[in-house]
């Protein structure tokens, strides 16, 4: 079973390249069996995983929920068990493995239409900020200050969308300020939304946040950013492995870093579909 490395070394504002450099010095020392391969553009992490979809080694993604994202897709469906090496900057979906004992454990993957995610699938004004923080980019904003300027950007340019769900069996019609649908726990860099669920319970954490007056929505996002929002009388949570949902027009909705542009969203949990190799003391020895 060979140790196979995929290094975005973009990520992080490079740290992903410095943790490559790591890997390619310390896997020797320990006598492993390994390849690295460093990405160059988007979507090659998923191509270069595909290529080894019939062997069974452990690929690693080394860089951020982006990476970890396109990794993802190449190996859904291979008996490939998927290693996380956090060097991006928000490393959400690594927070719901870090602390766990085992070296090997499955967990769920959501599936939208046909892209596959690990941590959270999301639509309304958080997505747009999402979205918008490419654009913020692209106008040499700093670093430090992209996500803010994506915030004051997006609460202008938002309006509202209505939305038709189908959950449960039940089908509801409305507009909302967020919709998230959670495999894990955290998202956007450390925001807590789902703060019970589970990555291997076969079931989204979904989370309906109802539609308020613009004024009203950085308070909410403040209560996100702390976890207290489901004390919130306008923060509604249900548990479902699948969620449709259709729009008017077409929207934007985020996939671990990924953004969709559709009218008509299929989510579905796909229960115990990877398997997770968290071998923390040699992730340790790479990212040190």
């Amino acid at each position: 079973m060979k140790h196979i490395f995929i290094v975005n070394p973009i990520s992080g504002a490079g740290r992903g390249k410095k943790i490559g450099e790591n890997i390619e010095r310390v896997a020797p020392e320990l006598g492993l069996d390994y390849e690295v391969h460093y990405t160059t553009r988007g979507h090659e992490a998923t191509e270069i995983a595909k290529k080894y979809k019939k062997e069974q080694n452990i690929i690693y993604s080394v860089g951020g929920d982006g990476t970890l994202l396109e990794v993802l897709n190449g190996i859904v469906g291979s008996k490939n068990m998927l290693a996380v090496v956090p060097a991006g900057s928000g490393n959400d979906f690594y927070r719901n493995i870090k602390e766990r004992e085992e070296l090997s454990f499955p967990v769920d993957v959501g599936k939208v239409n046909d892209l596959y995610f690990l941590n959270c699938c999301s639509f309304g004004i958080d997505a747009e900020i999402g979205h918008n923080a490419g654009l913020m980019k692209e106008k040499h904003i700093p670093r430090s200050q992209i996500y803010n300027a994506s915030i004051v950007y997006t609460f202008a340019k938002y309006k509202f969308k209505e939305v038709e769900f189908v959950l449960n069996g039940a089908t509801k019609t409305g507009e909302y300020t967020i919709v998230t649908i959670m495999n894990g726990k955290a998202y956007g860099g450390g925001w807590v939304m789902a703060p019970n669920a589970d990555i291997s319970d076969g079931l989204f954490d979904i989370y309906f946040v109802d539609k308020v007056k613009k004024a009203s929505i950085p308070g909410l996002l403040l209560k996100v950013m702390k976890g207290t929002h489901e004390e919130s009388p306008h923060v509604h949570h249900r548990m479902a492995d699948r969620i449709k949902f259709k729009t008017t027009q077409k929207v934007i909705v985020g996939a671990d870093g990924e953004t969709l542009y559709d009218d008509e969203f299929d989510v579905r949990l796909l229960k115990h579909a990877v398997t997770i190799y968290n071998d923390k003391e040699l992730i340790k020895k790479f990212v040190d």
